[in-house]
């Protein structure tokens, strides 16, 4: 099986886009996405393009800062921001499509138009079965791959992984949780992502996101022997998810 560590939020902040160097580097990491909208957007196309060998992907997103367009009232709230998570999950149905693929379409140019090279998909807070028709629209349109997060979806004609997996969370970060995951898929399974968010800590990252202090974690074990020593004994191997949809 070929295993792919993609850490999200990239561009989210300094500890977060060097966070995630650091696991590319020295561990496991090999693919990553980014968020458009994010306060160090700027520095991870800097260190993206020192980089090249990490794989840039979108992470897309309607829940977190503001939209790249100013026109889109049915992602908004009256500040001007994206809607929380959870009134964009209560109030799904409410959402003009048109406007969703606008400002997906908005964040995918901004980052092809820093000059980096887009090869997948995914969606922050996995808000992909809320709009899973406007991301499989535009993995066509873009010829990219996406996260298989909505495992019993039609994905014909997108490059993806054979299963996703979000076990790799909070109190799931540890290498009996890689094991089992892989053990449990491995008859059905050629390539599975898991879901990763690894950084340092710093100021920014604790004013915009509750999940934090576990991120170190994440980092740390992701950079260490003992997950190494766990997808050998499971018969895994690395992989990006360039690598993966070719």
């Amino acid at each position: 099986m070929k295993v792919i560590f993609n850490a999200d939020d990239f561009g989210l902040s300094k500890g977060v886009v060097y966070g995630i160097l650091e696991a590319y580097k020295h561990g496991v990491v090999k693919s990553t996405t980014m968020l458009a909208n994010s306060p160090a957007f700027d520095l991870g196309v800097e260190v993206a393009k020192e980089n090249p060998g990490l794989d840039i992907g979108a992470h897309l997103t309607l829940t977190f800062g503001s939209p790249i367009l100013k026109d889109v009232p049915t992602l908004t709230a009256p500040s001007g921001k994206f809607l929380a998570q959870d009134v964009l999950r209560a109030s799904g149905d409410k959402l003009d499509f048109d406007e969703v693929e606008r400002e997906f379409t908005a964040q995918i140019e901004k980052i092809l138009g820093a000059g980096l090279s887009i090869s997948h998909f995914d969606t922050h807070h996995l808000i992909e079965p809320i709009v899973l028709p406007v991301i499989q629209k535009l993995a066509k349109k873009y010829g990219v791959g996406m996260r298989r997060s909505v495992h019993d979806a039609d994905y014909t004609g997108i490059p993806t992984t054979d299963r996703f997996a979000d076990e790799f969370y909070a109190e799931g970060i540890n290498a009996e949780v890689v094991k089992q995951v892989i053990t449990k898929h491995k008859d059905d399974t050629k390539t599975l992502e898991f879901m990763c968010h690894p950084a340092f800590i710093d100021e920014t990252l604790l004013s915009l996101s509750s999940y934090s202090d576990y991120r170190i974690k994440e980092l740390t074990f992701l950079t260490s022997d003992k997950v190494v020593e766990a997808l050998q004994s499971v018969g895994a191997e690395v992989a990006s998810f360039k690598e993966v949809m070719k």
